[in-house]
């Protein structure tokens, strides 16, 4: 595959999208074979590999706050360069269109199947009219709106609007915020940042109530899990400010590749632990501060170390990238289909978690090649 080095584009931004997406896939995946406080459309019969569960707590400390970080570094310009009325349009369309699809027809097909293979037999139609619409979700579902794993689309829909208001109304008072010289980021405020982070996670999952696992639905609209809260909305901010003033080139210097020795460090004494006492509890004591540390360690490490190496593209990978939106809003069904696919096979649970994953990763970006060949998809997917 040949490849040339970036000049007008980020595409180690690109690349690095690709990879998030592969352990979202991955991470959906093993929500049937590993031991999870979530629910999941599948439920794989046998025992379950509890190891897994240290991928989700790796997973979740990190690849949707990078997902927020990255989103964050383009709402200004794309702001700038269109004006609000076409930056909300152009979000309603991205987004708006995909929260449909999944709220009619991606989520209600995903509970008939898991109706089917759990309560009993129904046809579509009548699961569809009968018990979908008069289970609570007529247009809510108890609790509010549900969005299945776009809650991330919807997020970023909802911050959409907020900056464009925010972004309005601080116009109205001050000249439109130029772009500041590059400026370094300093030791202090990242552990300072990873303290606080810890902190107030500690506090919102503990005295707040909110465990990780436990969504709500804000205000009846907005569904979220508040234990990641602070994760998401800081790093969708310090990606605001990355671009506003220019931080980015900062800790993408080849140096701060060593940000992963801590991140992946910290995780690597969370396994130890995990193993010597056989208790996840016991293991991720002060849970919320390796969190932090692991999520911080991550994301500046995988930035530098894809600005550093993978700031390059190719015609393979560039398809990806340019599917990598897509795949993520169409693998859950992919995922389900493979798992009810491989279950009257007679394996372990990690062996179908590797086979599965494998087959889903590439099927779910197929899948996205597919729906972008439909007119007019491409804008949306």
């Amino acid at each position: 595959m040949g490849s040339v080095p970036t000049l007008n584009r980020f595409y180690y931004l690109d690349n690095l999208k690709v990879l998030l997406i592969i352990l979202v896939i991955m991470h959906h995946v093993g929500q049937a074979y590993g031991v999870t406080g979530g629910a999941w459309v599948y439920s794989y019969p046998g025992e379950r590999v509890k190891a897994l569960g240290l991928l989700f707590f790796f997973n979740a400390s990190f690849f949707m706050g990078l997902f927020f970080f990255i989103s964050g570094y383009f709402y200004p310009q794309s702001f700038d360069r269109h004006g609000i009325h076409k930056f909300i349009k152009d979000k309603f369309i991205r987004f708006g269109i995909p929260l449909t699809f999944a709220y009619f027809i991606m989520t209600p097909l995903l509970d008939y199947v898991k109706y089917v293979h759990s309560v009993r037999e129904i046809s579509l139609p009548a699961f569809y009219l009968q018990t979908w619409l008069e289970s609570g979700l007529r247009l809510v579902y108890p609790g509010g709106f549900h969005f299945g794993h776009l809650w991330f689309v919807e997020h970023l829909l909802v911050y959409a609007i907020l900056y464009a208001v925010i972004r309005t109304l601080l116009q109205k008072c001050a000249p439109a915020p130029s772009i500041a010289t590059p400026r370094q980021v300093k030791l202090s405020i990242i552990i300072f940042y990873i303290l606080i982070l810890g902190f107030v996670s500690h506090l919102l999952r503990t005295a707040g109530g909110f465990p990780t696992d436990r969504w709500i639905a804000f205000l009846g609209v907005i569904q979220m899990e508040p234990a990641h809260l602070p994760q998401y909305i800081s790093l969708f901010v310090f990606g605001i400010l990355a671009y506003r003033w220019s931080f980015l080139d900062a800790i993408t210097t080849p140096r701060n590749i060593l940000w992963l020795v801590p991140g992946l460090g910290i995780f690597v004494v969370i396994v130890v632990q995990f193993y010597i006492t056989g208790s996840r509890e016991q293991a991720f004591f002060l849970r919320e501060y390796k969190e932090a540390l692991l999520c911080v360690g991550m994301c500046i490490g995988l930035l530098a170390l894809f600005k550093t190496l993978f700031n390059r593209t190719g015609r393979i990978v560039q398809i990806l990238s340019e599917n990598a939106f897509g795949a993520y809003v169409i693998h859950v069904p992919v995922v389900v289909a493979f798992q009810y696919a491989f279950d009257p096979v007679k394996t372990g649970a990690f062996a179908l978690f590797i086979i599965v994953s494998f087959l889903s990763i590439l099927g779910s970006f197929l899948m996205s090649i597919i729906l972008r060949l439909i007119p007019g998809v491409k804008r949306v997917l």
